[in-house]
């Protein structure tokens, strides 16, 4: 079950709030039936992914609370070693061991087609639990429940945002509802839905339409289709995981702000996955010095970090080079180019950081190296076999108005836009507001009923 499943809009998420918010949210049962609901929620694909979810949840659990209760500094550490090394093992058995050794049978290669879903979101967020017990002992999970839901939830368990431990730990014991929640909840639950349903998966039609297209034109928009479509995919869910949050009394922290508005790379990763960038930073980069090392210590750190969060994408080589891209970017900007790009004009160095970024994601999408350096060689016309064809203008006039939307949207003008909307209007600002999102609701979901919605880029992760 997903989000934009009518299963869960219509039933699944109204029964379980509105059951929460009049009956159960002001008792000390309230972490209990989340669990549960959550428990459901995950369980609804099939047990057996439910199991392994149980078991991991328990692993991780009764290691955080062993590392708490031992003394001894070399027990503590050989403990949490087991524990991650427990946890990594179960991600590269569904997650790499059939990708890379899948040619040895059929057995090996069905694994990846039996991944849990959202198995790499949750067993971050599990291990940074234990890392941070590990830290401070004192701030040790209280019950199992109370440690399921911070990992399990099912607002964010499919496709995150990843919960860090030591920032989230405090809500779940308090997290109480309130109407400013409530009505944000609501808000960013539609925003969200805007974003998948009527962008993300209508770009999805153009990246497929034009995939294979050889002309200059056929080939850009190819690449910014996908550019958007992840962009508003993922921003989308994230929007929705944080609204659903916010209806339970949860405070789940932005995982985007507004990244395309980045002025660099280094910037840009800022703003993207922010929740998997700190994960990242936290739990990898600063363990291993961080940037108080020598400079070429400091280098591979980066490389290291990039290359591992390229992994954590995919086990194929696309996905390396593509981290790895990312993480010479980095250090090109720190040496050298950020001298040249601060003396540049706003609007080039945002060209620069677009331009990067779509070279970037050509690479994150493509099947094979050699295809992904061709298509961005057709970027520049290294071998395109011209400016454009009919299907490539007619993609073009089709979408050209979904283009400028998301344009807007991935800009932050539509936050300048609705302010001003909001002060001509005065004090019928929230009607207009209530009407515009029940009408966009009424949209997504006919679209969800005639099949055109398409499912999760990031439920492969």
């Amino acid at each position: 079950m997903v989000f934009t499943d009518l299963t869960f809009l219509f039933a699944f998420l109204p029964i379980v709030w509105l059951v929460y918010r009049f009956f159960i949210a002001r008792t000390p049962l309230a972490n209990l039936y989340i669990f549960i609901a959550s428990m459901i929620f995950y369980g609804w694909g099939g047990l057996r992914s439910l199991a392994i979810l149980l078991l991991v949840l328990l692993w991780n659990y009764l290691s955080a609370k062993r590392i708490a209760m031992e003394e001894d500094r070399p027990r503590r550490r050989m403990i949490l070693w087991i524990a991650l090394a427990v946890d990594l093992l179960v991600l590269f058995f569904y997650r790499y061991l059939g990708v890379w050794f899948g040619f040895a049978s059929n057995a090996l290669s069905r694994l990846p087609s039996l991944m849990p879903l959202g198995l790499s979101f949750y067993l971050f967020s599990c291990m940074s639990c234990v890392i941070d017990v590990y830290r401070d002992g004192d701030i040790a999970p209280h019950s199992f429940v109370d440690f399921g839901v911070l990992a399990a939830f099912f607002g964010h368990v499919n496709m995150g945002p990843i919960v860090h431990y030591a920032k989230f730990r405090n809500q779940i014991r308090r997290h109480p509802l309130t109407r400013r929640k409530t009505t944000q909840g609501m808000t960013l639950f539609l925003q969200g839905m805007f974003r998948k349903v009527i962008l993300a998966d209508n770009l999805a039609l153009v990246f497929a339409a034009l995939a294979g297209n050889t002309t200059w034109l056929g080939n850009l928009l190819y690449g910014f289709a996908y550019f958007f479509m992840l962009y508003f995919d993922f921003s989308g869910y994230s929007r929705m995981a944080r609204g659903i949050g916010a209806l339970f009394g949860f405070e789940i922290p932005k995982n985007f702000d507004l990244p395309y508005t980045a002025l660099s790379v280094q910037d840009f990763w800022r703003r993207w996955h922010i929740s998997l960038t700190d994960w990242f930073r936290d739990y990898v980069y600063i363990p291993l010095g961080g940037n108080r090392v020598s400079h070429t210590r400091w280098m591979l750190n980066v490389l290291c970090v990039w290359l591992l969060t390229g992994l954590w994408h995919g086990a194929t080589l696309p996905f390396l080079v593509w981290g790895l891209y990312q993480g010479a970017m980095i250090l090109l900007e720190r040496s050298f180019l950020n001298k040249i790009l601060e003396k540049l004009p706003r609007f080039v160095r945002h060209i620069y950081l677009v331009l990067a970024q779509l070279i970037g994601w050509t690479f994150f999408c493509s099947g094979d190296i050699a295809s992904a350096f061709a298509v961005v060689g057709r970027y520049f016309g290294i071998g395109a076999t011209g400016a454009a064809d009919s299907m490539a203008l007619f993609v073009f006039s089709a979408s050209i108005m979904l283009l400028i939307v998301c344009i807007v949207l991935s800009s932050g003008l539509s936050v300048l836009l609705g302010r001003m909307v909001c002060r001509l209007s005065g004090k019928a600002a929230n009607a207009i507001s209530t009407i515009g999102w029940v009408c966009m609701f009424a949209v997504c979901v006919a679209m969800l009923v005639s099949a055109s919605a398409q499912t999760f880029l990031y439920a492969a992760f």
